[in-house]
């Protein structure tokens, strides 16, 4: 019996004790009711043509949190999918992204068309063709867009890097996609002063793409290509400003005002030296000492003014 279909049959047996997280949805029944065997985390089978194992499961938890929770799953998935055992020949699906994306109003502030045009042109287009897609990177059943916006830098960063390391830390999936080995992350970046602190705060992409101002750059440069220059990154007028601290730095101008954040640029960027706290300190003792001189001055003149009129009298 085929593979799939007898995890399919094991999780409609054992699912019904099982509580799914409950969407704030209209198709939440229709949802759960793919969920019930692709909610199994072992749910897969091996693909013939290619040996390897091809994983259906989808985490409800990560799917209700993600930007595509309120569609019902045969809004991109054949709706052939309706019919249980699926036919055989849904294997095949090709699923395109910008089929729904590219020409939507709604989705135009994305700048899609952008996107595809980088992606195009990207590093891992060329080498690696129609091998390598927008699932390549993102899963729809778990992305969020809005990770970027309303998370910290620091949970930014390790939500993007993700993405990357779950090919370029995995030797396996490497190997799968190029058919050779590439050598390890550490020794790449062996030239990079303070490699660790580097991967903690900078993501991937604001090395090896050209910062865009239609959201993150997809455009993945050869490593060639990739920044080396320290001066880019270590300046007050920093290429991650455009990138991966902007959203930080509009937060600190609704939070802190227009003058603080722009006139006086208190954003903190790796390598610069304003900080809000010493910013704080300095002007409080620049306040303090024109206060002293003020007041010295007014003593001077007062005992000036003393004296003139006792020697006037």
């Amino acid at each position: 019996m085929n593979f799939i279909l007898i995890l399919s049959l094991i999780a409609t047996l054992n699912v019904g004790g099982t509580k799914q997280l409950s969407p704030q949805n209209s198709n939440k029944e229709l949802n759960e009711k793919c969920l019930k065997c692709h909610s199994l985390s072992t749910l897969g089978y091996r693909d013939e043509s290619s040996g390897l194992i091809v994983n259906l499961s989808v985490n409800p938890k990560e799917f209700y949190k993600s930007n595509h929770k309120d569609l019902e799953c045969v809004n991109c998935h054949s709706k052939d999918f309706q019919t249980f055992p699926h036919p055989e020949k849904l294997k095949q699906e090709n699923l395109y992204c910008l089929d729904c994306h590219k020409d939507e109003k709604e989705f135009s502030k994305f700048h899609f068309k952008s996107i595809e045009s980088d992606f195009q042109n990207s590093i891992h287009y060329k080498l690696l063709g129609s091998k390598f897609n927008c699932f390549s990177c993102h899963d729809p059943h778990s992305f969020r867009i809005n990770a970027r916006v309303n998370q910290r830098v620091s949970e930014t960063v390790l939500y993007d890097n993700r993405i990357c390391l779950q090919c370029h830390n995995n030797e396996t999936s490497i190997y799968n996609l190029s058919g050779k080995y590439l050598p390890s992350l550490d020794e790449v970046h062996s030239w990079l002063p303070h490699r660790d602190l580097h991967w903690a705060n900078v993501r991937c992409i604001d090395c090896h793409t050209i910062p865009t101002k239609a959201g993150v750059s997809h455009l993945i440069l050869p490593k060639e290509q990739a920044l080396q220059n320290c001066v880019k990154c270590h300046s007050t007028n920093s290429i991650l400003l455009q990138s991966l601290y902007k959203f930080q730095s509009l937060q600190t101008r609704n939070k802190e005002g227009f003058i603080n954040a722009v006139i006086f640029n208190n954003s903190y960027v790796i390598g610069a030296t304003r900080n809000y706290y010493l910013n704080l300190l300095s002007f409080i003792i620049f306040g303090v000492v024109i206060l002293a001189l003020t007041f010295h001055a007014i003593l001077r003149w007062r005992s000036n003014k003393t004296k003139v009129e006792d020697e006037l009298s």
